[in-house]
């Protein structure tokens, strides 16, 4: 056993008894998933559609952006957004067309370097800024810190691997990552973790390494099996949880080249959004297989419920158009299928989804 495997090789055997359960938890969620999709193919490519834009949007803005998710999707039909700097449009462009590769070629796409440097290149398609040094690894330093009021780094967070020893440790690492998912000798989710923390670690790039990590990250993920990510996006909870990410990494890389490595935070943080990401996405295939089982009006009326929340007949047939009587046969009806319960009673009974 060489240094490198045997470095790799120690920060997930032996994980601990939560962190085995989780791995369960979240491979018994896949097989449901898997076992349990038909959605129509219409469903299906706006769902993928809905997560390449809140994707886009979300892995830019935790690196700075600034464009919605409304912003983004005007982006995708190409109009401009004049409100905002020219570089957030080409970073949102370019990460729309990176992950929508992704997600269409994954099959197609292994985990080489030659493979992560063309989605490097591809990710700053658009980015003048960045001419000069996309698609290569970084030539000069780079840290990753705090950014302080001017603009520059008040504060490093941790060193990352120097310039001249960027190319050595890359290849040591995508080879470590193959051989060890090529011969299953870990649970597939132990190896991405590894991977995404070590490449964070490293920053490779003279810029992009974050939003390259979570395209690199929806790769593995399609690659081991997990499709489920093409429906939920786990760019969107790591921004919901920007804190956590950035904590969980600091505390993980600190220990690097120590002798107690281990990314432990990390890899609670990171099974955690995929356990997420898992859950969400049973949750559609659930109310997918809930429209089966309801009249269409049940089923508008169930939907408005789950979308808007606390809700009377009134709320219902205003914004549905359906009669009242029916409205109110829909609710007796789900009211019985244990799809909503009722709060009050009289002219001031409201209705939510259970």
């Amino acid at each position: 056993m060489n240094d490198i495997t045997r470095k790799f090789d120690h920060r997930i055997k032996n994980p601990e008894p939560h962190i085995v359960a989780l791995l369960a938890e979240i491979d018994g969620i896949r097989g449901e998933f898997k076992g349990g999709l038909r959605m129509t193919p219409q469903a299906i490519t706006n769902l993928k559609r809905s997560t390449l834009i809140t994707s886009a949007g979300a892995s830019t803005r935790i690196e700075g952006a600034k464009l919605t998710d409304e912003e983004v999707e005007k982006v995708m039909h190409g109009l401009a957004v004049s409100k905002f700097s020219d570089r957030d449009s080409q970073e949102v462009q370019g990460y729309l067309e990176t992950l929508q590769n992704v997600f269409d070629s994954f099959q197609t796409l292994p985990l080489r370097e030659s493979v992560i440097t063309s989605l490097h290149n591809q990710l700053l398609k658009y980015s003048h800024k960045d001419d000069t040094h996309r698609g290569g690894y970084k030539k000069t330093e780079n840290t990753v810190g705090v950014l302080g009021p001017d603009g520059k780094v008040a504060k490093i967070m941790f060193e990352t691997t120097p310039a001249f020893l960027t190319a050595k440790e890359m290849q040591e690492l995508v080879e470590w990552t193959q051989d060890a998912m090529e011969k299953n000798r870990f649970h597939q989710l132990l190896i991405i973790a590894n991977f995404i923390v070590e490449f964070l670690k490293i920053h490779p790039f003279e810029d992009g390494n974050g939003r390259l990590s979570r395209v690199l990250t929806n790769l593995l993920l399609l690659h081991s099996g997990y499709t489920f990510i093409q429906y939920v996006s786990h760019e969107q909870i790591i921004e919901r949880r920007k804190d956590e990410y950035y904590i969980a990494l600091r505390k993980s890389q600190e220990t690097f080249k120590t002798d107690h490595d281990t990314i432990s935070p990390w890899l609670n943080f990171f099974l955690s959004v995929v356990r997420e990401q898992a859950t969400k996405a049973l949750s559609y295939l659930q109310e997918e297989k809930i429209e089966d089982t309801l009249s269409p009006k049940q089923y508008e009326v169930w939907k408005y419920i789950s979308n808007v929340g606390e809700s009377g007949p009134g709320d219902i047939v205003k914004e549905t158009g359906i009669a009242l009587g029916t409205v109110r046969q829909a609710l007796r009806s789900l009211v019985e299928l244990g799809k909503i319960k009722r709060i009050g009673r009289g002219r001031g009974t409201r209705y939510v989804k259970i």
